[in-house]
């Protein structure tokens, strides 16, 4: 499918890893760091923040008024260690073999991903991502100035690699804005199929207009 001296880019959340993952290591941060400051169970604290996601820390804050303990740290506080915390995560199957056997077949591999510079940076240092990016290939929308419902990233993507490539190619999972401009700067779109049903965003093609749809649809990495 993908020809030799190809441009291949990879979206991040949900693409390279599970995001679901990345959110379970912050809410045991956020559990931790409250059960130290009060004493009270890590588990219940883990267990009502993942629940009430994205209203977590508000939930958190209620449960502990309701036992009589106040909450310690400010809502903003507690949104930075999020921030910050080093994730636990990993590469999804298949997918740190699959980027080396790119790489060494001479693609040139790019990531554009959304999001702040400290949110995606701590998630591509805990995957490992450099061992197959280069630094001037890694674009996030919180460095570039333009997210996925702009053309920013995939124009500069052109603009490193595309003199020398034969073929384009985006691989995400977002039918609401990853396909938008690659389809429309005549890149072959491909979407990684979520066959478990746990993406953050569900992939339903029919609620989506033509434009946003992907070229092909696959269902695992190793098929690239």
């Amino acid at each position: 499918m993908i020809s030799s001296g190809s441009l291949i880019a990879f979206d991040l959340d949900d693409t390279l890893y599970k995001e679901r993952d990345y959110l379970r290591s912050g809410h045991h941060v956020l559990a931790r760091t409250l059960a130290e400051a009060t004493g009270m169970s890590e588990e219940s604290l883990f267990g009502i923040i993942s629940a009430n996601h994205p209203r977590g820390i508000e939930a958190a804050a209620s449960w502990l008024a309701s036992h009589g303990v106040e909450m310690p740290f400010t809502v903003d506080a507690l949104v930075e260690i999020y921030r910050a915390h080093k994730p636990d995560i990993s590469l999804s199957p298949g997918v740190d073999s699959k980027l080396a056997s790119l790489r060494d077949a001479g693609h040139s591999l790019v990531l554009i991903t959304d999001g702040s510079s400290v949110h995606q940076r701590a998630k591509i240092d805990a995957l490992g991502l450099h061992r197959y990016f280069e630094p001037e290939a890694i674009l996030i929308s919180g460095e570039t100035g333009g997210d996925k419902h702009t053309p920013v990233s995939f124009r500069l993507a052109e603009q490193l690699y595309g003199e020398c490539t034969s073929h384009r190619f985006y691989v995400g999972d977002n039918l609401a804005k990853d396909f938008i401009h690659p389809n429309l700067r005549g890149w072959t779109s491909v979407m990684l199929a979520d066959t478990a049903g746990v993406n953050v965003f569900p992939q339903r093609p029919a609620d989506w207009p033509a434009v946003n749809r992907p070229a092909i649809t696959i269902s695992n990495i190793s098929l690239l």
